[in-house]
């Protein structure tokens, strides 16, 4: 991660912006734009350890057939979607068992009659040294939010992409890890002049970056292609369908995957995810700075638009498209994407609870909460926002109503249970 000189006049500006003071931008196409706080990589690996895979493994761990999501340690790279079980080990946060290649089911893990989640992390700076996977452990309320999930009949998966998001940013936005999505061939040109090429290289236990045996499709295709071997064997035929969650940058492969999912037309439309839920989602600057450039994304002319006119396209296919907001990630050095917040359901939640005034751990921490939020809320009755518990028809209605939910009951307490909602203009 490259780091800012003179931190404390850049953080101001954010600073304001988390309190709600509105900035204004005053920069222009391929100039420098304000970042994330420092360390707040950094902090999202520390959050992601919390849930880490100390322990001893049970005996459901150990009957995976295929390969268990554990700290990294090998020289390679891995990708790919893993199965859940609930309890499978000692440690808080669970391990996951890699979907098998040809579909079949994987007893404890994966019923091919069951409906499906399935959730994709974002960037992961630094989480490969750290030995680190994201996972489903709500550190605040100090509960695995993907057990209730399982126990009510759901298969749960979680999309790992992690060596290939953790790079580094550029004044805090990840604008390497963002571009792999989208591309596998991704060069800028840095403060030097020097052409940098980022491409599909991937991070090693030892920090270092590999292009051995680097993929040649982007992120957003690698999670399409294991997607769709995992559920080839698929025979659920109720009406819940598949659902995609991503949290941050990965709200984007979540849009990415789903796009290849509706332009596949070798895939049923059973297989299609019915409704994707974007977790205080990440785009970066509007404006690519730093030598950056999203043309890559032509005629897109940047991320933001890139993901509006999927999720616009998606919702015209019937898909429910979730926005939930936890922090004021974008508010500090990304894009609000209002264009896309006008015609998606958008639910705004406040963590109170969490009380930090370090600008990095901070953010980082409410940043965390919306996915864990919203797994949690599928155990307690819809309040009228954005809701795990919502029907198909009910996710369909919120997204329709053309208004934005608040939270304005329940923010001092980590538990859905208590929140309540009032609308408010949208965006």
């Amino acid at each position: 991660m490259i780091r800012r000189s003179a931190a404390l006049p850049v953080l101001l500006p954010a600073l304001l912006a988390a309190c709600g003071t509105p900035t204004v931008p005053t920069t222009s196409p391929g100039a420098a734009q304000p970042g994330l706080p420092d360390g707040f990589s950094e902090a999202l690996v520390a959050e992601a350890a919390k849930g880490g895979t100390s322990g001893t493994l049970r005996a459901q761990a150990a009957s995976c057939p295929t390969q268990l999501a554990l700290p990294y340690g090998q020289s390679g790279l891995d990708t790919g979607l893993y199965w859940y079980s609930k309890g499978e080990t000692g440690s808080l946060g669970g391990v996951g068992c890699k979907a098998r290649s040809d579909g079949a089911a994987m007893t404890g893990y994966y019923d091919p009659a069951k409906p499906v989640l399935v959730f994709v992390h974002g960037w992961q700076n630094g989480s490969t040294v750290a030995g680190v996977r994201d996972n489903f452990y709500f550190s605040e309320a100090s509960r695995n939010v993907a057990d209730a999930w399982i126990d009510a009949g759901w298969n749960v998966a979680l999309y790992q992409w992690t060596q290939l998001a953790d790079d580094e940013g550029t004044a805090g936005a990840p604008y390497h890890s963002q571009a792999k999505i989208w591309t596998p061939t991704y060069t800028y040109q840095d403060t030097y002049g020097r052409t940098q090429s980022i491409n599909m290289r991937y991070r090693t236990p030892g920090g270092t970056y590999s292009t051995a045996g680097m993929p040649t499709a982007s992120a957003g295709q690698l999670f399409y292609t294991a997607y769709k071997s995992a559920l080839s064997q698929w025979t659920y035929a109720g009406t819940e369908g598949v659902r995609v969650m991503g949290h941050s940058l990965g709200a984007q492969m979540a849009l990415a995957m789903t796009d290849k999912a509706y332009a596949d037309t070798g895939l049923s439309s059973a297989k299609r995810p019915k409704r994707v839920v974007l977790a205080d989602p990440y785009w970066t600057p509007a404006s690519a700075g730093y030598g950056h450039s999203y043309a890559f994304l032509s005629p897109d002319v940047n991320p933001a638009a890139r993901s509006a006119r999927i999720a616009q396209s998606l919702k015209g296919q019937g898909v429910a498209v979730e926005w939930i907001k936890s922090s004021h990630v974008n508010d500090l050095g990304g894009d609000n994407n209002t264009a896309m917040a006008k015609f998606i359901s958008r639910t705004e939640i406040f963590p109170e609870y969490v009380f930090d005034l370090n600008p990095a751990s901070g953010v980082a921490r409410k940043h965390s909460v919306a996915p864990r939020w919203y797994l949690w809320s599928k155990s307690f009755a819809p309040a009228g926002a954005v809701s795990a518990a919502n029907t198909l028809s009910g996710a369909s209605t919120v997204m329709n109503s053309g208004v934005r939910y608040d939270q304005n009951g329940g923010r001092s307490s980590t538990t859905p249970g208590d929140d309540t909602f009032v609308s408010a203009a949208n965006p």
